[in-house]
């Protein structure tokens, strides 16, 4: 019997110091956890270290010059920006797409928000601006949606040469249970560092020697972004993008000339970017297009369409030349088709003759001024309030006289 006490007792002091060096080394474990996850200075977690530098300044409210120097690597700055994000700084709105729509800026929008639009973005591409978040488990209350009419062209010429096809299927596959073949990334190595004792004090090493960003960040391939004083943001002559994600052009760029603006535009009709080679809106893209909406509606996600418009000179050219265009024209239709299927309010026209806007409402024969942009769009609480007023803001655009002249002039 005092055997079976001496036995019981050596038992529980065993118990009980096992659990008072649990309870010294939780503390350590969760400070080496949270250094290799805050840290990492190799980044596994947050993204490649020489972009976190751009993302932070573009978190701490940074507009930026320069940024143009890194465009080739904007998905990933933007993938960098989404998962340094806290709780708190997730915006209530994103807009996504490409270039035509980063004329849209917080105060346009009015609520908080950022843009993360890629320029030249295709379908691939446009899709995964929102698995980015969605993966990121970031979602934001409201998507905006800039649809350009060759998104639904499989044409090979219209696909972006930095589109992640293998990103893409892998959020068209597990997110929208359309099968196809991609090859998932086995991330099991990678937060096994999470634990890692050597990797705990490279971290600790960094940060002896990390010092403090600045009003500036140079990557390893010799880009310098700079930040821009609030105060000097229009009178720069170099391109500005915004810590919301918008872009302001350069002072000379806003300020050319129109014959200038209008030759680009002409330019432009020789040919159309992205949508020659283009009947017709292709049906299969068209059917990922709408799972992906019903996907963020059953997220709650408040979705609107933005039809950014063509300069009259180059709208001009498709009119003329309808039976070429037909994947442009297709696209909007289909578009506002899908707007009243999914009560999804819907703003803009590629028709400029339906805003109205004129040549002069352009910076060139792609993107609209900003102002044209502010014109049509009334921000996302007036958006929504109309949307469940019952106003139907995807009814076609007004039916413009024919006998007007189609220059405007």
């Amino acid at each position: 019997m005092k055997k079976l006490a001496l036995l019981v007792a050596n038992r529980l002091i065993s118990a009980a110091r096992l659990a008072l060096g649990a309870l010294l080394f939780t503390p350590f474990l969760a400070l080496v956890i949270y250094i290799n996850y805050t840290v990492d200075c190799q980044g596994y977690f947050l993204g490649d270290l020489d972009l976190r530098g751009v993302a932070e300044m573009i978190l701490a409210g940074d507009d930026l010059i320069g940024y143009d120097q890194v465009l080739s690597r904007q998905r990933e700055i933007l993938d960098t920006v989404v998962a340094n994000m806290d709780d708190d700084s997730v915006p209530e709105t994103i807009a996504l797409g490409s270039s035509r729509i980063m004329q849209l800026s917080r105060e346009m929008v009015r609520t908080s928000f950022y843009n993360s639009s890629l320029s030249g973005a295709d379908f691939y591409e446009l899709l995964c601006e929102f698995y980015i978040y969605d993966r990121r488990g970031r979602l934001p209350k409201n998507v905006i949606i800039g649809v350009d009419p060759w998104i639904f062209n499989t044409d090979v010429d219209a696909q972006s040469k930095r589109a992640d096809p293998m990103l893409y299927a892998e959020f068209v596959s597990e997110r929208l249970g359309i099968p196809m073949p991609y090859e998932k990334e086995d991330t099991s190595q990678k937060w096994g560092y999470l634990f890692d004792l050597s990797y705990f004090q490279g971290n600790l090493e960094y940060m002896q020697t990390a010092t403090a960003l600045g009003d500036q960040v140079e990557t390893e391939s010799g880009a310098v972004l700079q930040a821009v004083p609030k105060d000097k943001l229009y009178e720069l002559d170099a391109e500005v993008r915004r810590a919301d994600g918008s872009v302001v052009y350069g002072l000379s760029y806003r300020s050319r000339p129109q014959e200038e603006v209008d030759a680009d535009a002409l330019q432009q009709t020789t040919v159309m970017a992205f949508l020659e080679n283009y009947p017709e809106p292709d049906a299969g893209r068209l059917a990922v297009f709408e799972a992906w909406l019903r996907y963020m509606q059953e997220k709650e996600i408040n979705v609107i369409f933005f039809l950014a418009p063509y300069p009259p000179i180059e709208y001009d050219h498709v009119l003329e030349n309808a039976e070429r265009y037909g994947g442009l024209l297709g696209t909007e239709e289909a578009v506002r088709a899908l707007g009243r299927r999914y009560n999804i309010p819907v703003y803009g026209s590629y028709d400029p003759y339906a805003i109205p806007a004129e040549n002069v409402d352009f910076y060139d024969g792609l993107h609209p001024r900003a102002e044209c942009v502010a014109r049509i769009f009334p921000g996302v609480p007036k958006a929504l309030a109309d949307r469940d007023a019952g106003v139907d803001v995807s009814l076609s655009h007004p039916v413009r006289d024919e006998s007007e002249t189609l220059s405007g002039e």
